[in-house]
């Protein structure tokens, strides 16, 4: 009976001590509950000790399990608690490993649409109708799962069925080695893609427009001296090899040695004012082995810098070669026509000073001949545009008045292909038509058997053309005329005061023969080679 009563009260220290264990005292209340009894108690106690002891053990360790869990959630929590302030006002998403939503911000609910109600529970992306990039939603998901995190852009779709595109970014929380929750923040960028978009297609129209209108754009820094060309200007430039300059030195190295100065000085005053403005020549390889000039605009613009430093100049270059030729041509032109004007109403006055006529009536004869020569060369110039007029269509037009309908029978032309320079088609052709006036009443001209023979020849060693008019088959020619007339006097001053060459008449018993002797710098055009008609 005695050693039943000890072991009942053995027990029931025990149990006492595992209350308190737990709950109250801990272990070291427990040891000190059961050191006390256990020698008075005996022997009999030993066993119930040792099972009371085991059942603390496992309640310890149901208890660290336990704040574990404890602490984890605290940790989920407390993260959610990190971001509620983004949560109102970015797209986050909170979800399990499988893509069941716990959490979905005010941010999801403006973005995508669906109500916090509808959209918890449900699997995030078959909720958006998840579009991935390339490598799909098992590239995404094993970089998450090996490195802890992916970004990338995503493509959902509304509650209303529309397309929104995002830039995302996943956070993978991982506890005790098992896959956790995870955290998706979204930001909208659909209004940047369409941006992005709209900015390439303007990179393209901008493309188009400097490959059509054949300019280039360019960057120039002057605190570090380097420039960035826009490809154009491997072309614009025309750089020995294809590499376009670097450095300002370098760039001016390529322009023209006159124009080089006023650039460099159009660069360092932009960098005060602001603006960059120069038109200036480049020198590039020509095809020949020589150099091709071409005319270039430069325009530009300095942006502001940073605090203390220079900003660098934006600005474009342009081949305007063909408007500056063709500026050119229209000033020459202008001078061209002026200096005609003055020179036919010059022309006109000495034909009205010289003219002489028996009656009014051949006086006005006599002008209108002329004046209608005068004429004819300046049809045949405009044609041309001014850049001359054909020897032989000259020809021909000043005979044609006095042939009919048998001209082409009585008149040869010999001599090579020949353009006449503008500023000697009128004194020329008034030359001629004079020669033709006077056949046509003394000469072979004037009989319907008579015949003209007219040649040219180019010498080229001494710079000379020199034109033969040979008549046959007129009246007969007893010799020189006794005085000299009118047409001759206006013949020799054309051709001497305003061609500056030299005329001599041969009156053969078969007709005149005229040579006239002019020097090619005055009357071949430019350009011209005497090649055989």
């Amino acid at each position: 009976m005695p050693l039943l009563l000890l072991a009942a009260v053995g027990l029931s220290v025990v149990l006492a001590a595992l209350i308190a264990g737990p709950f109250g005292a801990g272990q070291a209340g427990f040891w000190e509950a059961v050191r006390e009894p256990l020698p008075a108690l005996g022997i009999g106690l030993a066993i119930p000790a040792l099972l009371g002891a085991t059942l603390l053990r496992r309640a310890r360790n149901r208890e660290k399990v336990l704040q574990r869990e404890k602490a984890a959630l605290e940790d989920r929590l407390r993260m959610v608690a990190d971001l509620s302030h983004a949560f109102d006002v970015s797209a986050v998403i909170l979800r399990d490993a499988d893509g069941t939503i716990r959490h979905w911000s005010a941010g999801c609910e403006r973005l995508f649409g669906f109500p916090a109600a509808e959209a918890i529970g449900q699997r995030a992306h078959e909720l958006l109708g998840t579009r991935f990039p390339d490598g799909g939603r098992r590239a995404a998901q094993d970089l998450l799962l090996a490195e802890g995190e992916w970004q990338g852009e995503l493509r959902h779709r509304r509650r209303g069925g529309e397309a929104v595109v995002v830039a995302a970014h996943w956070i993978l929380r991982q506890d005790a080695g098992e896959a956790g929750a995870v955290v998706e923040v979204h930001a909208d960028a659909t209004a940047l893609k369409a941006a992005e978009a709209a900015l390439r297609a303007g990179e393209a129209r901008l493309r188009l427009a400097q490959e059509v209108a054949g300019f280039g754009t360019w960057e120039w820094d002057p605190e570090a001296d380097s420039f960035v060309w826009s490809p154009e200007h491997s072309v614009l430039l025309g750089p020995p090899g294809g590499t376009v300059p670097e450095t300002l030195e370098g760039f001016l190295a390529l322009v023209h040695p006159e124009d080089r100065a006023a650039v460099r000085a159009s660069a360092w005053r932009a960098l005060e004012s602001g603006e960059y403005e120069a038109e200036f020549r480049i020198l590039r390889p020509g095809r020949d082995g020589g150099e091709d000039v071409r005319w270039l605009l430069g325009r530009g613009r300095r942006m502001p810098g940073p605090a203390g430093r220079l900003g660098p100049i934006l600005g474009v270059h342009m081949d305007f070669t063909a408007r500056k030729e063709a500026e050119e041509r229209q000033s020459l032109l202008m001078r061209e026509v002026d200096h005609r004007a003055k020179n036919a109403l010059a022309v006109v006055q000495a034909v009205l000073r010289l003219t002489r006529a028996d009656s009014p009536e051949a006086f006005g004869r006599a002008i209108e001949g002329r004046v209608a020569a005068l004429a004819r060369a300046q049809t045949l110039l405009t044609e041309s545009r001014w850049m001359g007029a054909d020897l032989t269509a000259m020809l021909r037009g000043e005979l044609d008045p006095f042939l009919g309908s048998a001209g082409s029978t009585r008149v040869t032309f010999d001599g090579p292909a020949l353009t006449v320079a503008p500023m000697a088609a009128q004194p020329l052709s008034m030359t001629l038509h004079e020669l033709a006036t006077n056949s046509a009443k003394y000469g072979s001209l004037s009989l319907p058997g008579g015949a003209l023979d007219l040649s040219w020849s180019i010498d080229s060693t001494a710079d000379r053309l020199r034109l033969r008019w040979a008549e046959a088959g007129g009246p007969p020619v007893a010799g020189p005329p006794a005085g000299r007339g009118f047409g001759s006097r206006v013949i020799r001053t054309t051709i001497h005061d305003q061609l500056g060459g030299e005329v001599a008449f041969d009156w053969q018993p078969t007709g005149l023969v005229c040579l006239i002797e002019l020097p090619l710098a005055r009357v071949v055009a430019r350009g011209e080679s005497g090649r055989r008609a």
